[in-house]
């Protein structure tokens, strides 16, 4: 049995879908529509910035996504909704499942770590508001040390450094597909959480397991 369960951050364990409230509330009939750009343009941005080697971390990079979506929808986005919208993110809620899953995990000894593109305040915060503190074992972040993003190879290496292991010793969780496959091609088993039924993506590597939520994948660990 695997003792080592790596979690990505957004979009697995927190449920970015839930700014869609906030968003609404600054820019009525718009929330979806501005979360789903901010969203979309957040992630361009990390896979841009790796391959122009320009970094900058991921609350520098939420930001100017944000900037950019609420421009591109020609909505007027002022200082203070910005900060309201931004402080939201650092408060993002947890899937309902993620913590009956991590305790079921937890119980049977599997140490799980949070690896994220985000800042580790950023991941800190959110695991501090969702209450998810008492399930996690520790919180890695690009910004710590490689400062390139996920799917980079140097990502997924540095957290083999940092926890001490070899690929085949832990399972990679992510909902995020191509967080999958680049965590697939560098060596670690992993288990793609396909919380909206979306067919796999084409980059070469299958994940082990596929599950529809993070209680399916305490289920099925072995």
């Amino acid at each position: 049995m695997r003792q080592v369960a790596v979690f990505d951050a957004y979009g697995t364990l927190f449920d970015i879908q839930a700014l869609e409230g906030s968003a609404e509330a600054e820019f009525p009939g718009r929330g979806a529509e501005l979360v789903r750009l901010w969203r979309a343009k957040q992630l361009e941005y990390t896979w841009l910035r790796s391959l122009m080697g320009r970094y900058e971390d991921f609350w520098a990079v939420t930001r100017a996504s944000l900037e950019f979506a609420c421009e591109a929808l020609d909505l007027p986005l002022s200082g203070p909704a910005r900060d309201r919208l931004l402080e939201e993110f650092l408060q993002v809620p947890a899937f309902p499942d993620a913590p009956p899953a991590l305790s079921q995990l937890r119980a049977r000894g599997v140490r799980c770590c949070v690896f994220s593109n985000g800042t580790r305040a950023m991941v800190e915060a959110a695991v501090s508001s969702a209450g998810l503190g008492a399930y996690v074992d520790a919180v890695l972040s690009v910004d710590e040390e490689v400062r390139v993003y996920k799917p980079h190879p140097a990502a997924y290496a540095y957290v083999c450094r940092r926890l001490g292991i070899q690929p085949p010793q832990a399972l990679f969780v992510s909902s995020n597909g191509f967080d999958v496959a680049g965590a697939a091609a560098y060596g670690f088993p992993t288990a793609w959480v396909n919380r909206r039924g979306l067919p796999a993506e084409r980059l070469g590597a299958t994940p082990a397991l596929v599950v529809q939520d993070l209680l399916q994948l305490a289920a099925a660990w072995v």
